[in-house]
């Protein structure tokens, strides 16, 4: 808690926080951007938390009210209630968070997990979301266990800053170096690896699921992500989701697209945004 609250702190704009009740249990959300702008709704990856997700994203700030909720049962500093990830337990959550912040409509944007969260979100509350963002997303394909397990175990039996290096490393491009969000990111997961029970990705959305999402969405998968199969992810939301506008690869990224590309990532996320294609 101690490295959430420096996180936040160091963060790229000045924060406030709200617990908000939900169903499920507590919520804590870190909110910042204009108190008159636009609404979006960021979700981080799964088994982490609010406290950098910012830092991620330092781009939607500059034209958006950013809402950053703590996805309960994760590692932040909401409920631990950790429901089943199956049906939609989990977009039911999100809309008493919205609820209880007064937001009737949201973008909707996250990566890894929080992509999943998004994916949840437009299938069984679609009316709510203007639009949404899901990079690097779980959901779409099952993990790629040949190719992250070993460093995955390697990381959770002996997580020290040597082999938090090297996970990391599996994470990102080839191609791109280690920088300060890839090292903050090791970091970060190296507390949450010790003083936290991990729990498995929330797994695959249905076909019937991926139908439902009606509203206009861009779905971006790293050219060099090894948790999940990025053609296959692709290929599938191009078949099934009715709303979908665009879902690309990403050049010279891994599942860390934020550190590997964040000016293309930033670019092409904007004119989304600004553009709708």
């Amino acid at each position: 808690m101690a490295m959430y609250d420096a996180a936040l702190t160091a963060g790229p704009v000045p924060y406030e926080t709200r617990m908000v009740g939900t169903r499920f249990g507590d919520t804590h959300v870190v909110i910042g951007g204009r108190a008159d702008a636009p609404p979006l709704v960021l979700f981080h990856g799964w088994n982490g938390n609010a406290c950098n997700i910012g830092a991620e994203f330092p781009f939607v700030f500059a034209g958006h009210r950013v809402y950053m909720p703590d996805i309960i049962g994760n590692s932040g500093k909401s409920a631990p209630n950790r429901p089943p990830t199956a049906g939609s337990t989990y977009a039911d959550w999100a809309c008493d968070v919205l609820d209880g912040l007064g937001l009737d409509r949201v973008i909707a944007m996250g990566i890894s997990g929080g992509g999943w969260m998004t994916l949840k979100l437009a299938a069984y509350a679609t009316v709510r979301v203007i639009k949404g963002i899901a990079l690097c997303t779980d959901g779409l394909t099952r993990l790629t266990w040949e190719r992250a397990i070993l460093g995955m175990s390697g990381a959770a039996l002996w997580p020290n800053p040597t082999t938090m290096r090297w996970f990391v490393r599996t994470f990102k491009s080839p191609d791109a170096p280690m920088n300060q969000q890839s090292e903050d990111f090791g970091r970060g997961l190296q507390s949450i690896i010790k003083h936290y029970r991990s729990q498995r990705n929330p797994g695959l959305l249905s076909d019937d699921e991926l139908r439902r999402i009606t509203s206009p969405l861009l779905v971006l998968m790293g050219e060099h992500e090894r948790l999940f199969d990025s053609p296959k992810a692709l290929e599938r939301a191009r078949a099934v989701i009715p709303g979908l506008v665009a879902a690309e690869l990403v050049p010279h990224a891994g599942h860390l697209m934020t550190a590997d590309q964040p000016e293309y990532l930033e670019a092409r996320v904007n004119r989304f945004l600004r553009e709708g294609n």
